[in-house]
């Protein structure tokens, strides 16, 4: 990764007295890949991205590179120049942000993750593959690592670094007409259960073999914590964003101190510590807060950058994305807390249900009340009479997640962490009519 501070202070220095702001993306990635029972491939990527922002008495520019060398920075700040010249002003752009002190985030950069050598790699899937083999089972999936790092720096003193690594251990097996899938991320790859990862992916494969049709209609659903965190995911993000809330197309618009879920939902946004812990400042160098955006089922805020705090006679929560965008700021380090119920129990207390392992293909219909559609994936099951009774092919689901949201019957107490537009934790969910709009054939 390239020296960031050398960087932010020659572009700093070049911008003079023109006002500017440095954003500085490191990425080294390594993935291994496998399909079929055979390491398929190995691939690398090692990149840099610089993103200079200009200002001038309310007009702005901005423009990009991917290399620091001292000739395209320089034609970079040339043809910047000249184009923040024939800008139009804007009364209401933000000047830039002052420095403010910012929190330190639990430990999340581990050099043994960041370097994890393709052998390895290769050595983990090699240890399914063999389980698989001798199961007469298939293995499909991914081990992947690697470290990022982000610098916000600007004119006014504002420099905030931080770096952290990952590793994603991600699987599918397939036995016959059977499927089933596991994943666990870690900001240390010492911390991810691989064989509980196999296990898993295996037995639900084996359990899958065979599944029957249903009929599409409203069922009570266990949703098991990578599907719960896709409701999450979307619930965070459309209705808890505040440029959303002040143009009007979130749910809580209007209804902050409201009853808006279950009593049961509990939803926050913490970067600094638990599951979903992250970057601890934002785009614009601001501390990220820990911010409660439901607590016991009542809206309580929204997570704001500078632009829309001041709008609101507020001030920042930390959660300003790079600009432009057309999202505003948006909660990246999402955790619905746990409750007091066990998968088990969940399953032994209900007369009739589906258990669904994960979803796949999810998108946004309507955002307003985000309604939701996809479909389930890789071990989807009928429970009856308190007991997974039987497989069953997979459902397309069509529901808004503030509607399923309120059906809430129980929370899980084991919530499991995932990476996906920033990083989300969710323990189960169980949900009365829950509704599935049609059948699939896979």
């Amino acid at each position: 990764m390239h020296d960031h501070r050398t960087i932010c202070e020659r572009i700093l220095r070049l911008a003079g007295r023109c006002p500017a702001e440095v954003i500085i993306t490191s990425t080294d990635s390594a993935l291994t890949r496998f399909a079929g029972n055979v390491i398929s491939q190995n691939v690398s990527n090692t990149a840099t991205e610089i993103s200079v922002r200009l200002t001038d008495k309310g007009r702005v520019t901005r423009f990009t590179l991917n290399q620091p060398s001292e000739t395209a920075l320089k034609m970079g700040f040339s043809r910047a120049l000249e184009t923040l010249r024939t800008q139009k002003k804007n009364p209401r752009l933000m000047p830039l942000s002052k420095p403010v002190p910012v929190k330190k985030t639990k430990k999340l950069f581990f050099p043994g993750t960041a370097e994890l050598p393709p052998a390895e790699r290769a050595a983990r899937a090699g240890i399914l593959i063999k389980k698989c083999k001798k199961a007469g089972a298939t293995a499909y999936g991914t081990y992947e690592n690697g470290a990022a790092a982000i610098t916000v720096a600007n004119t006014y003193g504002v420099r905030a670094f931080h770096k952290e690594s990952y590793a994603i251990y991600s699987v599918t097996v397939r036995d016959g007409n059977g499927s089933g899938w596991a994943e666990s991320p870690a900001s240390d790859a010492r911390e991810i259960d691989f064989d509980r990862v196999d296990r898993t992916a295996m037995e639900k494969a084996l359990l899958s073999r065979n599944p029957r049709s249903v009929k599409p209609g409203r069922y009570t659903v266990i949703l098991e914590p990578a599907a719960a965190a896709d409701l999450v995911l979307f619930m965070g993000i459309y209705g808890f964003a505040a440029q959303f809330y002040q143009e009007g197309q979130s749910f809580v618009t209007g209804k902050l101190g409201e009853k808006v879920v279950s009593e049961k939902i509990t939803i926050e946004d913490n970067a600094l510590d638990g599951l979903s812990a992250g970057m601890p400042f934002d785009y614009e160098g601001m501390p990220r807060r820990k911010v409660t955006l439901i607590e016991t089922g009542v809206a309580r805020a929204l997570v704001h950058d500078r632009k829309t705090a001041a709008l609101a006679g507020r001030t920042t929560t930390g959660h300003a994305l790079p600009v432009p965008n057309t999202y505003g700021p948006i909660p990246a380090n999402l955790a619905l807390l746990k409750g007091g119920s066990s998968m088990e129990e969940m399953i032994k207390s209900t007369k009739k249900g589906i258990l669904v392992t994960n979803f796949h293909y999810t998108n946004l219909l309507k955002p307003l009340t985000v309604k939701m559609t996809g479909m389930t994936r890789d071990g989807t099951f009928m429970i009856e009479n308190g007991r997974v009774a039987y497989p069953i092919k997979n459902l397309r689901f069509t529901e808004s997640a503030v509607e399923a949201f309120n059906r809430v019957e129980a929370v899980g107490d084991k919530p499991q962490a995932y990476i996906s537009w920033g990083r989300v934790s969710a323990p189960a969910l169980k949900i009365r009519n829950f509704n599935f709009s049609s059948s699939t054939e896979f």
